[in-house]
């Protein structure tokens, strides 16, 4: 006789595993279910969006405050010309400074090209400084539930 028929004859039975400080005739309830393992490392909705508006806020500055720069006159080197920032707009003096002796309308074409390139930075810049400011202000301001905090 084969010791494996008897047993795949019997309905298999699971008991659960004693827990520590029982004895093995008493039957304890299955802990409850552990929580979200993530939970403790991932961001709640609010804090994300605080760190998406904190980061559109600081980048929107840098954008704004960082020098913008156009090709300079030498085609035979790869030369650049300062022309301002967002806030301070078209420096002429020092344009005129970094593109050396020029004439009067190769000096205007480029302050038209360096208006045009802040213009462009400043359509950036300022959108993404003023959400992100604007974003803070709201979840300073909005009540938050307290329920899902």
């Amino acid at each position: 006789m084969n010791p494996d028929t008897d047993y795949a004859n019997q309905p298999t039975v699971r008991r659960p595993a004693p827990t520590v400080g029982s004895s093995p005739g008493t039957r304890s309830e299955p802990d409850e279910p552990a929580g979200d393992p993530l939970a403790s490392i991932t961001l709640t909705p609010r804090v994300f969006a605080a760190v998406l508006f904190v980061a559109a806020m600081l980048l929107g500055l840098v954008l704004a405050l960082v020098p913008v720069h156009v090709a300079g006159l030498d085609t035979t080197q790869q030369t650049s010309v300062s022309c301002g920032n967002t806030i301070g707009g078209v420096e002429t003096p020092l344009l005129a400074d970094d593109l050396g002796t020029v004439d009067d309308p190769v000096l205007a074409t480029y302050v038209g090209t360096c208006q045009d390139a802040i213009s462009t930075r400043l359509l950036f810049s300022w959108p993404l400084f003023v959400a992100g400011a604007i974003g803070i202000i709201w979840l300073g301001v909005v009540r938050r539930d307290e329920a899902k905090a």
